[in-house]
């Protein structure tokens, strides 16, 4: 009995090593790094006609903050739209990315759209140049696969949803 409890012990002690299971220390965490998405993942590569995210990766955000009639701080991230993006709006265009769900349904009427797959149930972990707002009359499949979809591009900044870019009347 009291080899087999050695053995327990010194198979845990090796083992440890290993497998690479380190003592996690909280003072190694600095509670202010951000972990951006962007810097982990490539942007999907689209294919055909599709824009590259990298177009749309030129909007510039910048912050503007005011005070309302209240005194509290109202603070929102604007866009200022590259020329070359500005081109496409009111255009139909083609759209290669993952979804990322706004109803709670299999077929989705409303949705977000960017390059990077979900990461987080609640919220896209990119910023707002970097996701469409889809509005379509005909419901899309739910899929964690990149789709591509097809419509009319409005480049038009929403500050109640905080979207810069905005897809609509869709074909899948």
């Amino acid at each position: 009995m009291n080899l087999r409890f050695l053995f327990i012990i010194v198979f845990t002690f090796f083992c440890n090593k290993a497998f690479g299971f380190e003592k996690f220390n909280l003072n190694d965490i600095d509670p202010y790094e951000n972990i951006i998405v962007e810097d982990m993942f490539e942007p999907l590569k689209v294919t055909g006609d599709a824009l590259p995210w990298q177009l749309f990766g030129k909007t510039k955000e910048v912050e503007d903050c005011t005070i309302d009639k209240d005194g509290f701080d109202y603070c929102l991230i604007k866009p200022i739209y590259d020329d070359k993006i500005k081109k496409y709006n009111g255009e139909t265009v083609t759209i290669m990315g993952y979804m990322f769900p706004l109803e709670e349904s299999e077929k989705q009427r409303k949705f977000l759209i960017g390059p990077y797959p979900l990461s987080c149930p609640f919220h896209y972990h990119v910023g707002p140049s970097q996701v469409i707002e889809i509005k379509s009359d005909n419901p899309v499949d739910f899929s964690f696969d990149p789709i591509t979809i097809k419509g009319k591009l409005k480049i038009k900044f929403n500050e109640e949803t905080g979207s810069f870019f905005y897809l609509e009347t869709i074909k899948s």
